[in-house]
């Protein structure tokens, strides 16, 4: 109550980390797909060696043809070796065990997407205080329509602009192809779920938690809009 564009920042930091996670992880996963990889590089051409963390992996399911023999007894022999034999110009460099599946920079421009809309949010709710005088159900109504109306369309615009040319290194003419694909019809599907969601929001919950209550609630909103944005470069 003190400080709410502090709140709203924490919470859309938190909320859409745990969407962007999520998606990534419903899009990404197959279950013959490594979940970590391990590599190192020996001045010759990178040698990979992938492990599944799956435990339910037996010997029936697994593709003996993609094991890399060599590289493997390559591998083996650089652990093997001490200290005082390996070279000193660092020819073998071991490299940190990382996801094989989940894309980090997505993750950071998705949180920085919530941290951006915070500021907007936080000036979008003071100023539909402005029904405030009006009796009860029509201020909830006027604010439901004046949201859905103006503020998720031109979110939603911008949405699918910052997830093409910043999270995908697009351009303004990839942007306008994806939007000419997804806009109208998530657009519609947003109507059916945010009217409802928001005529509870405005009508039941105290105005200082708001906010927090349609960040919560896009969790799963968020989730299937970077899903979305990320399924609509392969149609």
């Amino acid at each position: 109550m003190k400080s709410s564009l502090i709140t709203i920042i924490v919470t859309n930091l938190v909320l859409y980390g745990i969407s962007e996670t999520l998606a990534q992880s419903i899009v990404s996963y197959k279950p013959t797909l490594p979940r970590i990889s391990f590599r190192y590089n020996d001045n010759s051409p990178s040698t990979r060696l992938s492990f599944n963390s799956s435990l339910d992996s037996s010997p029936e399911t697994e593709d003996l043809s993609d094991v890399d023999d060599e590289g493997i007894e390559r591998f083996i022999n650089f652990l093997q070796q001490d200290h005082e034999s390996r070279p000193t110009d660092f020819s073998v460099q071991p490299v940190p065990l990382e996801l094989s599946y989940f894309q980090f920079n997505r993750l950071a421009g998705f949180m920085c997407w919530g941290f951006i809309l915070a500021f907007v949010q936080c000036w979008w709710y003071k100023f539909l205080q402005i029904y405030s005088k009006d009796p009860k159900f029509i201020e909830v109504l006027r604010k439901v329509l004046t949201d859905q109306l103006c503020y998720s369309p031109v979110s939603l615009f911008c949405f699918f602009t910052y997830g093409t040319m910043v999270l995908e290194s697009g351009t303004w003419d990839d942007a306008k192809l994806k939007l000419g694909k997804v806009y109208l019809k998530t657009l519609l599907l947003n109507f059916t779920i945010w009217f409802p969601v928001q005529f509870i929001n405005f009508l039941m919950i105290p105005r200082n938690f708001q906010v927090p209550f349609s960040s919560s609630v896009s969790v799963l909103w968020n989730c299937f809009l970077s899903m979305k944005n990320s399924s609509s470069n392969s149609d």
